[in-house]
């Protein structure tokens, strides 16, 4: 069974308001393009009824490795949920897929740190200004060399990246994909440290893994080559 990276996990306890560890894959720390992939949120409902489970918000809440089990479980059953196999086919070639391989090579977990109750629920303001701060201090433990945010309202609550010494900047591009306009940025620490990043359109609405595969393979090459080796 493929199992996360722990080596950060000592660090990321010291992290105000991070309820769950990232998944790290074993190959992200020596890997020569680090990637780390960030999903939007955690929906804590009962698969069958798509209804609130209360048993499910409570595991999330309390079970620091909830995104790495449901990662684990995606490798084990390749395709299991929406956003994981359109993720896998956009950076795959379809003929030869190695979900496993792709999986150790990233770092990824669910942006929002407050589990949504429903399919419709949307995070507060202060949720996103959580997130970012929670973010700043991750990325400064993992030191990816660039991030992929899938979806395109990451932006809400960036100004809570100021009372942390965080320069930042971000662009819609001018062209549209997916009926959608990819977001293109870079964060400025203070120590030097810069991760350029890319805002996408979400795998789980209308999304077309072809499409984002041609725009990531135009402005990062390197990184979609490496992914899919």
């Amino acid at each position: 069974m493929v199992t996360s990276d722990k080596q950060f996990d000592s660090q990321f306890d010291k992290v105000a308001n991070l309820t769950r560890y990232p998944w790290i894959g074993s190959g992200y720390a020596s890997a020569p393009k680090r990637v780390l992939i960030m999903g939007h949120s955690h929906y804590t409902i009962d698969g069958n009824t798509k209804e609130f489970c209360q048993e499910e918000y409570d595991r999330c809440i309390s079970d620091k490795e909830y995104t790495r089990g449901i990662i684990g479980c995606e490798i084990g059953s390749p395709g299991s949920w929406p956003f994981h196999k359109y993720l896998e086919k956009t950076f795959l070639d379809e003929a030869n897929m190695n979900v496993e391989a792709f999986w150790n090579k990233v770092a990824s977990y669910n942006f929002i740190q407050e589990p949504m109750k429903s399919i419709h629920e949307e995070p507060s303001h202060a949720d996103y200004e959580t997130a970012w701060k929670c973010f700043a201090d991750v990325v400064q433990i993992i030191k990816p060399d660039i991030c992929i945010f899938v979806g395109l309202k990451y932006d809400n609550g960036m100004n809570a990246l100021d009372e942390m010494g965080v320069k930042y900047s971000i662009q819609t591009l001018n062209e549209k994909i997916s009926n959608s306009s990819p977001k293109r940025g870079e964060l400025q620490f203070a120590d030097g440290y810069k991760l350029p990043f890319y805002m996408i359109h979400h795998t789980s609405m209308g999304y077309s893994p072809q499409l984002w595969h041609d725009f990531l393979n135009k402005e990062i090459p390197e990184v979609v080559s490496f992914l899919d080796k």
